[in-house]
């Protein structure tokens, strides 16, 4: 759901997107945050691709490209407000999504981009939309995660001095052959690292609400489809992570103790 959906993997959008890592994060625990604007950055170089052959004296060329870099900017400036259902950051950039699907259909109405691909860019613009409304529901666009346990459970502090080490005993631990080296592990969408995101999301969903149904969990994770978020919580029961309770649409689950 990250890409945009008519965009296959073989293209250069996907591709170059898929195959870089960036560690830097501006979001902290705001995942809805994040991956708003990964679709954003998707979206701006579609369009930016599909305008290339526009003459620059075309203002709708320039116009465009300008209303579409303004989306990862404000993003950027709205994820700490997510939650707020009367936000005025969401509300604008609501506003400049739909802006950006009229603009979208001139292009395909004035024979500058295919009806194909107008089609797939306001279906991507159009999903984003939603997905900032569904996000306002969402435990993942918070900033902060407190856990229950930091709340309840109080534990005996004591201070301990640092240990001072001499300048000769500290290593460089960014060495190719050192333990705590760093590596640069690419996330292919769809793998390993996308499932164990999934879970891991499914999960903080239950540790925040308790006992929850399907439409619940789902409706926390709207970039997901419920057959998707099913069969990992089939997969979470059956290795003990978490409890069912119920049958089919009256299942309940919460976290295994």
């Amino acid at each position: 759901m990250d890409d945009i959906k008519d965009i296959q993997k073989t293209d250069s959008v996907s591709r170059f997107f898929d195959d870089s890592v960036v560690r830097t994060n501006p979001f902290g625990e705001n995942r809805a945050a994040d991956r708003a604007y990964r679709r954003a950055e998707r979206i701006v170089a579609a369009v930016f691709l599909l305008t290339n052959h526009i003459p620059e004296t075309e203002s709708i060329r320039s116009t465009i490209r300008t209303a579409a870099q303004g989306l990862l900017a404000a993003i950027l400036g709205m994820r700490d407000e997510m939650r707020a259902s009367e936000s005025r950051s969401v509300h604008a950039l609501q506003s400049t999504i739909r802006h950006l699907i009229s603009l979208v259909r001139i292009l395909s109405v004035s024979g500058f981009i295919s009806s194909q691909n107008a089609a797939t860019m306001i279906d991507a613009l159009d999903e984003l939309g939603n997905f900032l409304t569904a996000s306002q529901r969402s435990v993942l666009s918070e900033n902060v995660t407190i856990s229950r346990d930091e709340l309840v459970d109080v534990h005996t502090t004591t201070v301990q001095r640092p240990r001072v080490r001499a300048a000769s005993a500290i290593k460089d631990t960014s060495s190719t052959g050192g333990k705590n080296a760093l590596s640069d592990t690419k996330m292919s969408t769809g793998g390993v690292a996308d499932t164990s995101v999934r879970v891991q999301s499914i999960l903080d969903i239950l540790a925040a609400g308790g006992s929850l149904g399907i439409k619940d969990i789902a409706a926390n994770l709207p970039e997901y489809s419920e057959k998707m978020i099913q069969r990992e919580l089939l997969e979470l029961t059956n290795s003990g992570r978490i409890h069912k309770v119920g049958l089919k649409r009256w299942s309940k689950y919460t976290l295994a103790q």
